[in-house]
Protein backbone atom coordinates (compact mmCIF):
# COMPACT_ATOMS: atom_id res chain seq x y z
CA UNK A 1 0.00 0.00 0.00
CA UNK A 2 2.91 2.54 0.99
CA UNK A 3 4.52 1.78 -2.28
CA UNK A 4 1.14 3.02 -4.30
CA UNK A 5 0.76 5.89 -2.34
CA UNK A 6 4.82 6.79 -2.93
CA UNK A 7 4.70 5.96 -6.62
CA UNK A 8 0.89 7.92 -6.97
CA UNK A 9 2.45 10.88 -5.32
CA UNK A 10 5.40 11.24 -7.63
CA UNK A 11 3.13 10.98 -11.00
CA UNK A 12 1.37 13.41 -9.96
CA UNK A 13 4.45 16.02 -8.88
CA UNK A 14 5.53 15.25 -12.28
CA UNK A 15 1.47 16.10 -13.84
CA UNK A 16 1.68 19.33 -11.52
CA UNK A 17 5.64 20.38 -13.03
CA UNK A 18 4.79 19.36 -16.73
CA UNK A 19 3.18 23.09 -17.60
CA UNK A 20 6.25 25.08 -15.41
CA UNK A 21 8.68 22.88 -17.29
CA UNK A 22 7.33 23.80 -20.97
CA UNK A 23 6.66 27.27 -19.81
CA UNK A 24 10.03 27.53 -18.95
CA UNK A 25 11.50 26.40 -22.04
CA UNK A 26 10.54 29.94 -24.00
CA UNK A 27 7.72 30.80 -25.85
CA UNK A 28 8.54 30.29 -29.82
CA UNK A 29 7.42 32.54 -32.70
CA UNK A 30 4.28 30.35 -34.52
CA UNK A 31 5.84 31.39 -38.17
CA UNK A 32 6.97 34.73 -40.21
CA UNK A 33 5.85 38.11 -39.34
CA UNK A 34 3.27 40.48 -41.41
CA UNK A 35 3.11 44.16 -41.77
CA UNK A 36 0.84 45.82 -43.55
CA UNK A 37 0.81 49.19 -44.21
CA UNK A 38 -2.29 51.72 -42.81
CA UNK A 39 -0.72 54.79 -44.30
CA UNK A 40 2.56 56.50 -45.33
CA UNK A 41 3.23 56.47 -41.61
CA UNK A 42 1.40 54.02 -39.61
CA UNK A 43 1.45 50.00 -40.41
CA UNK A 44 0.48 46.82 -38.57
CA UNK A 45 2.92 43.81 -37.15
CA UNK A 46 1.57 40.81 -37.30
CA UNK A 47 2.81 37.48 -35.55
CA UNK A 48 1.96 34.16 -34.29
CA UNK A 49 3.80 32.64 -31.11
CA UNK A 50 2.89 30.45 -27.98
CA UNK A 51 0.79 32.10 -25.52
CA UNK A 52 2.89 35.09 -23.75
CA UNK A 53 2.99 35.85 -20.36
CA UNK A 54 1.38 38.95 -18.64
CA UNK A 55 2.99 41.43 -16.81
CA UNK A 56 2.27 42.94 -13.12
CA UNK A 57 0.34 45.59 -15.21
CA UNK A 58 -1.34 43.55 -17.36
CA UNK A 59 0.46 43.94 -20.53
CA UNK A 60 2.04 41.45 -23.19
CA UNK A 61 5.40 40.54 -21.44
CA UNK A 62 7.55 40.69 -25.25
CA UNK A 63 9.63 43.49 -26.48
CA UNK A 64 9.25 44.43 -30.49
CA UNK A 65 11.92 46.54 -31.60
CA UNK A 66 12.95 48.33 -35.51
CA UNK A 67 16.61 48.65 -36.72
CA UNK A 68 15.25 52.28 -37.99
CA UNK A 69 14.41 53.07 -34.59
CA UNK A 70 10.65 52.85 -35.68
CA UNK A 71 7.92 53.20 -32.50
CA UNK A 72 5.98 50.54 -31.89
CA UNK A 73 2.87 50.13 -29.75
CA UNK A 74 2.12 47.33 -26.86
CA UNK A 75 1.17 44.11 -28.66
CA UNK A 76 -2.61 42.77 -28.38
CA UNK A 77 -3.73 39.43 -28.87
CA UNK A 78 -6.12 39.45 -31.76
CA UNK A 79 -7.03 35.67 -32.47
CA UNK A 80 -5.48 32.49 -32.88
CA UNK A 81 -3.60 30.47 -35.46
CA UNK A 82 -3.91 27.16 -34.70
CA UNK A 83 -2.19 26.63 -31.25
CA UNK A 84 -0.89 30.08 -31.21
CA UNK A 85 -2.08 33.47 -30.20
CA UNK A 86 -1.68 35.61 -32.78
CA UNK A 87 -0.77 39.36 -31.90
CA UNK A 88 -0.66 43.04 -33.27
CA UNK A 89 1.44 45.58 -32.93
CA UNK A 90 1.15 49.40 -34.59
CA UNK A 91 4.31 50.81 -36.12
CA UNK A 92 4.82 54.79 -36.63
CA UNK A 93 7.92 55.79 -38.20
CA UNK A 94 8.46 59.77 -38.94
CA UNK A 95 9.71 59.07 -42.22
CA UNK A 96 7.38 57.37 -45.13
CA UNK A 97 7.08 53.49 -44.73
CA UNK A 98 7.73 52.72 -48.35
CA UNK A 99 5.71 49.21 -49.59
CA UNK A 100 7.52 45.83 -50.62
CA UNK A 101 10.63 47.04 -49.01
CA UNK A 102 12.12 44.99 -45.76
CA UNK A 103 12.34 46.12 -42.45
CA UNK A 104 14.11 44.10 -39.67
CA UNK A 105 12.50 43.25 -36.71
CA UNK A 106 13.71 42.11 -33.51
CA UNK A 107 11.35 40.07 -31.08
CA UNK A 108 11.79 39.39 -27.95
CA UNK A 109 9.81 36.80 -26.49
CA UNK A 110 9.86 35.78 -22.61
CA UNK A 111 12.51 32.78 -21.93
CA UNK A 112 13.97 33.05 -25.55
CA UNK A 113 16.76 34.51 -27.07
CA UNK A 114 15.90 37.83 -29.25
CA UNK A 115 14.42 36.63 -32.76
CA UNK A 116 15.56 38.50 -35.90
CA UNK A 117 13.41 38.57 -39.01
CA UNK A 118 13.26 40.88 -42.47
CA UNK A 119 9.68 41.53 -42.65
CA UNK A 120 8.09 42.91 -45.97
CA UNK A 121 5.61 45.61 -45.95
CA UNK A 122 2.75 44.62 -47.96
CA UNK A 123 0.01 47.41 -49.29
CA UNK A 124 -3.09 48.28 -47.86
CA UNK A 125 -5.21 46.29 -49.94
CA UNK A 126 -3.14 43.04 -50.10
Amino acid sequence: MLRKISLLASVLAVIALAPAAAHAAGAKLGGQPTMHAIDTHHATLEFAADKLPRTKSGAVDARVQFAGGQRVSALKPVGRHGYDVRYRATVTSKTALRVDAKYTVRIKLPGSPTVVRLVKLHGAGS
